[in-house]
Order: C-alpha cells, then sequence, then structure tokens
C-alpha cells in the first residue's frame, strides 16, 4: 500500500468513524444535537438580529440603559467578533426532559482583544483630558472604539470547553443560557475587560506616556494647564505659553527602566526627556547681555528695551534644540478598577522641563 493510498484509506476511516458515532446517538440525544446546532449557527449568522438571539449586547460591555440605542453601534462589532467562530460538540447526555452537552468553542482571543481595548481606551481618556472642551467618554464612544480594533485588527481564535444544558418545552429542546455559556461565547471578555490588573503598571505608564508624546502644542498646553502658570489674557504671556507647549511637545520622550510590584502598589521607574529649560534662559541672558551693551538698547528707552527682552526670550524658546533627562519612579495603586498614576512634583518637573524654576521668576 503507498502513502497516498494510505491516507486515502485513513480518511475513509474517520468519516466512518464518525457517521457510526453519530448513527449510535438516540432519536432524543440527535433531537438535542439538532437545537444545539440551531441556536449556535445564529452566532454565525451575518444578520445582527439573528446573533443578537444567542448574545446581548450588554455581554460585551457593561452598560445599563436602553439597549435598542446601540443596537446600530453594535451591528457590526458582533459579525466582526463572530465572524472566525465555530464550534464541536463533543458530548451529549440526555434523560427525561433534561439534557447537557460538553461544547468547545472557537472564539476570539478576547484577553488580547480586552487589552488593547483598555489600552485605547485609556488613551482616549488622556486625550479627552487635553481637548478645549470635557467630553464624556461614553458607551457609544466605547463601541465605536472596539468596532476600530477589530476592523483594523486580525485576532487568533483560542478554544473554550463549556457544558451546555437543555430542557425539553413540549416536544421542543431548548438550550438555556447561564452566564458560563455567555462567558464561553464572549471568550470572558467582559471579566478580561473588567479585570482591574489586565494592564500591568508598566504598561499603565507606558500608554499614559506615549499618549501625551502624541499631543500637539494646542493639546499640551490644555494637558498640562499652562494657562493656569501663564496670565495668557495677555498677548505675549500667551505667546510664551504656547512656545513652551510647543516645545514640550517636540521634546518630550521616555524609557522605562525598571519595574516592581507588592499587592495594590507598585513603583514604575522611567527616564523622562523634556525641554532644558536652564539651557533656555541662559541662552537668553547671554544675547541680552550682549544686546544691552549695543547703542540700540540706549536709543528704544526702557519701553523699548522691555519688548525687546521679550522678543529675544521668546524667540530663544522657540529655536531651542536642547533638551534633559530625568530618571523619577512613578508610583501606582490599584483602586480596584485600574491601577492609577499617583503624580507628584517629581513627575510633574520632569514633563516640564524646569519650565517653572527658570521661567516663572
Amino acid at each position: 500500500m503507498n502513502k497516498r493510498t494510505k491516507k486515502l484509506f485513513l480518511l475513509l476511516s474517520l468519516c466512518l468513524f464518525y457517521f457510526l458515532l453519530s448513527a449510535c446517538l438516540s432519536k432524543e440525544e440527535k433531537a438535542v444535537k439538532h437545537a444545539i446546532e440551531k441556536e449556535l449557527n445564529q452566532i454565525k449568522s451575518d444578520d445582527m438580529q439573528t446573533i443578537q438571539n444567542c448574545i446581548a449586547a450588554e455581554e460585551l460591555l457593561p452598560y445599563y440603559g436602553d439597549t435598542e440605542e446601540l443596537e446600530e453601534d453594535v451591528a457590526s462589532i458582533f459579525t466582526l467578533f463572530y465572524k472566525d467562530f465555530n464550534y464541536k460538540i463533543e458530548k451529549i447526555s440526555e434523560r427525561e426532559n433534561e439534557a447537557s452537552a460538553k461544547v468547545t468553542f472557537s472564539v476570539i482571543d478576547a484577553k488580547k482583544l480586552a487589552k488593547d481595548f483598555s489600552k485605547a481606551s485609556l488613551k482616549k481618556h488622556i486625550e479627552q483630558d487635553a481637548a478645549p472642551t470635557g467630553v464624556e467618554f461614553s458607551i457609544h464612544d466605547a463601541y465605536l472604539l472596539l468596532e476600530k480594533l477589530l476592523q483594523k485588527n486580525h485576532y487568533k481564535t483560542k478554544n473554550i470547553t463549556a457544558k451546555l444544558s437543555l430542557v425539553k418545552e413540549k416536544e421542543s429542546w431548548k438550550v438555556l443560557h447561564n452566564p458560563s455559556l455567555q462567558e464561553a461565547l464572549t471568550g470572558n471578555f467582559l471579566s478580561y475587560v473588567t479585570d482591574c490588573n489586565l494592564l500591568s503598571p508598566k504598561e499603565i505608564v507606558k500608554t499614559h506616556f506615549s499618549s501625551i508624546k502624541q499631543f500637539d502644542a494646542e493639546q499640551m498646553k490644555i494637558y498640562l494647564a499652562l494657562d493656569t502658570l501663564f496670565e495668557t489674557e495677555d498677548t505675549y504671556n500667551s505667546s510664551v505659553a504656547h512656545a513652551v507647549a510647543s516645545q514640550i511637545s517636540e521634546c518630550f520622550d521616555f524609557k522605562i527602566l525598571g519595574k516592581k510590584k507588592e499587592d495594590t502598589e507598585a513603583t514604575v521607574t522611567a527616564s523622562i526627556v523634556s525641554v532644558n529649560f536652564h539651557s533656555i534662559v541662559e541662552t537668553y541672558k547671554e544675547e541680552l547681555s550682549k544686546w544691552l551693551e549695543t547703542s540700540e538698547s540706549l536709543a528704544v528707552g526702557s519701553e523699548g528695551r522691555r519688548q525687546k527682552e521679550q522678543e529675544m526670550l521668546l524667540s530663544c524658546i522657540e529655536n531651542n534644540h536642547n533638551t534633559i533627562s530625568h530618571d523619577v519612579e512613578i508610583h501606582l495603586i490599584n483602586d480596584g478598577v485600574n491601577w492609577k498614576i499617583q503624580m507628584n512634583e517629581k513627575i510633574s518637573e520632569a514633563i516640564f522641563g524646569n519650565v517653572q524654576e527658570e521661567l516663572l521668576y
């Protein structure tokens, strides 16, 4: 028997085995199997309403309002979430009007999706802190965020085995939708996304600083509340605040150096790069000193000198290329929802690049 013949023989043997196995099912067990297939095949449908016969919208993300408001938001999410869904009925047990079945589901890697979603949600909240007007992150925004992740990324599937319970009502078998079944069908996504330890302290800090690193000058000015440091109603101070924000935006960078965690407390050590405002001030003083020795400085008078000083300082800020690095310990506390960064003076100084000491005199 050659190799090809052996493979064909093996294939035929497997087909015969499954045929015999199916033939061994009793009439009621076949009815149970049909009920399970009818129920689970709904999830493989392209129709939103058909899928929702099995899975409710709040099984993915916690929401306590009217789910009809979310129908448009979740329509494409469900089809994306279950596009690679599959299942295999392993074993059926039936007795009188009750039955159970061992079923293996092939569902999306919900833990990976939950981590991506949690990072994206954190980033969104940080971005909203840098927005001109504070807008609350709504459940609508959450579903749109989830949809974008499912559209952009390809997630592998993982196998989850669950026990299905059925009851016989009149002459039909009905699958009971209990919490364990719902968790299995969603890959435990809701459990992962509400886990306070899903993201590590290091991941929290990295996501936070990566978000700041992407801010433009206006976002940085709002996020760091530079308007409260400078009297920005004054045109000149407003220009300085914008120049400072622009410099921090261009220079800000970071590197995680280490981490340690114990129970609900953690410390992440990071090197933070920002603007070297000391260098800016030194350059300004040097250029100003040279200018004050010129005849022009005497000719323009005190008001002219004041205006020139302002112009020179603003120019030194705008044309700066020098940075400074600070190693800081970032403390975090887990409040049962997530790891929260405990902002302190040293972190602020590292991000601000000692602007308070050098410019606000």
